[in-house]
């Protein structure tokens, strides 16, 4: 086995013949042979992925039934260290095997049920929690899927198919939900909640606020928002807190709740028109509000300027595909209307304000660097140098300065 590189090292564990019974029981093909397998980190050199994880791509020639090909498949690891202990504290992984493995699953089962054979995620050929957990994934690469360009927030032809995966998602959890109360009561806990054992976890939020805050206070007739953002960034758990606390009350759904550009890869035709979106993380994966999902994509991972001309519209199909899917599976409880769709949206605002402030500096970020979980949920010199870099980069600054008006209009600043 081979590594392409003189410095990365795989897992010991991740071996050919290992792959090679994984593929053999998840095919169901004893023919299969792995040969000349390379492992290599499957982080992209500038882009911001795998904060919680270590990811790996192997490849190698695939031989079924004596007919050789090529083959590769994604393992996303347990990572060490400081990382590895905010993984396991708050389980990240033992979350998104059950995504996988319960979830998902059902949610794909239950739309062939109507004709609807939309795929949602990659494959997953084999997890383990033992002794340290692991994901062996489908590479989606191989089916043509890309991942989006670095530096750059979505524009609609982007938007829209996602939002439709996400709807038909939503959709199917209630569905089994109502079904299956039990189902989803692990991911009953919200990403910001009350259990000490994410305590490391939730810095994240209020630094990347504060430096947002003091990198605002230098911009002329931003005065009343700088104050705001400050007092946001000191209360924004507690306001998180009392947010989630009404989910309990109201339409329930399984959220991705880490939906950003990173976390989706698209496929394209050949105008470079996005025909299919695979969404790819599950590890704060949780069942609640669906605004939970719609204001944190919509806010940190969409264009501010299409956002501005066609926030309804695409909220509109959200809630078309949502209602449509709901209505073919005989959903017994009550449908949510658009208005209340609009409605939770805006009840569930600080999302967006989270999302723009904390997520979409990392996605126009600059920096070549994989990103350190340790660097963004502190106070770290290195982690205050990349806030500093990323708030005064010239992207953020024009999305920010629009998308801080349109939230002080709104109110959504105010706590």
């Amino acid at each position: 086995m081979g590594t392409g590189s003189n410095t990365y090292q795989p897992p010991e564990w991740l071996t050919s013949d290992f792959l090679q019974d994984v593929l053999k029981e998840y095919f169901k093909d004893d023919t299969i042979q792995v040969q000349n397998m390379i492992v290599r980190s499957a982080c992209e050199p500038g882009k911001v992925q795998g904060f919680a994880s270590e990811i790996h791509r192997a490849s190698f020639d695939l031989v079924r039934n004596s007919e050789p090909g090529k083959f590769s498949v994604i393992i996303k690891d347990h990572p060490k260290g400081y990382t590895g202990m905010i993984a396991q504290k708050s389980k990240l992984f033992h979350r998104e095997i059950l995504s996988y493995k319960e979830i998902l699953p059902r949610i794909e089962e239950l739309l062939a049920t109507i004709g609807d054979n939309t795929k949602m995620s990659p494959a997953c050929y084999y997890t383990t929690e033992s002794p340290e957990p692991f994901l062996i994934l489908e590479d989606m690469e191989v089916s043509g899927f890309k991942s989006f360009e670095k530096q750059r927030l979505l524009n609609l032809d982007y938007v829209l198919p996602t939002m439709e995966k996400i709807a038909k998602i939503h959709a199917c959890s209630a569905v089994l939900a109502a079904k299956d109360p039990k189902m989803m009561k692990f991911f009953n806990e919200p990403p910001i909640s009350r259990n000490p054992e994410r305590k490391e976890f939730l810095g994240f939020f209020p630094v990347n606020i504060r430096c947002v805050a003091e990198e605002v206070a230098q911009w002329k007739g931003f005065e009343e928002i700088t104050e705001k953002l400050f007092k946001l960034s000191e209360n924004v758990l507690q306001e998180s807190l009392k947010m989630y606390d009404t989910h309990a009350k109201g339409f329930q759904v399984f959220n991705i709740c880490d939906l950003w550009i990173n976390n989706l890869m698209f496929n394209l035709d050949d105008n470079f028109e996005p025909q299919d979106v695979i969404l790819l993380d599950y590890q704060l994966a949780y069942f609640g509000s669906p605004a939970t999902d719609i204001n944190y994509f919509l806010f940190g991972s969409m264009n501010e300027n299409v956002r501005k001309v066609h926030f309804k519209f695409i909220v509109r199909e959200y809630h078309r595909h949502l209602k449509e899917t709901l209505e073919k599976l005989n959903y017994g409880g009550q449908i949510p209307t658009l208005k209340d769709i609009h409605v939770e949206i805006i009840r569930n605002s600080l999302i967006g304000v989270i999302a723009s402030t904390c997520l979409t500096p990392l996605i126009l970020m600059e920096s070549e660097s994989c990103g350190n979980l340790e660097n963004l949920t502190s106070r770290t010199d290195d982690g205050d140098k990349m806030r500093r870099e990323n708030v005064q980069n010239i992207k953020y600054r024009a999305y920010l300065q629009k998308t801080l008006k349109e939230f002080e209009l709104s109110g959504f600043l105010d706590v």
